[in-house]
């Protein structure tokens, strides 16, 4: 599975510093598993749909649902958008 690209969502409640990040393929819980290792992690799996989220303290929050093409990245205000091409190489990386 691959990143491909980002949209910075406007307006968003969240927070001022957001992205919707795009997937080749619906996420699955291999993908999940290999994120997981990437923060404090919190998957709620009974659910009807699947969501997890990654939280790595004071970089970002990685969010998003099994079945889904999109993962919602959140930074922290005012922190540099360099922090995706990092997201992107760990989840581009076939290890």
């Amino acid at each position: 599975m691959k990143l491909m690209y980002f949209e910075i969502v406007e307006n968003c409640l969240e927070g001022l510093n957001v992205y919707d990040g795009y997937l080749d393929e619906n996420i699955n819980e291999d993908f999940v598993e290999k994120i997981s290792r990437m923060g404090k992690f919190i998957f709620m799996k009974d659910i009807p749909k699947p969501y997890f989220r990654v939280i790595v303290r004071s970089k970002f929050t990685i969010k998003g649902s099994i079945g889904n093409d999109t993962i919602r990245i959140i930074l922290p205000d005012g922190a540099s958008p360099d922090i995706l091409n990092e997201i992107k190489n760990y989840i581009n990386n076939e290890n």
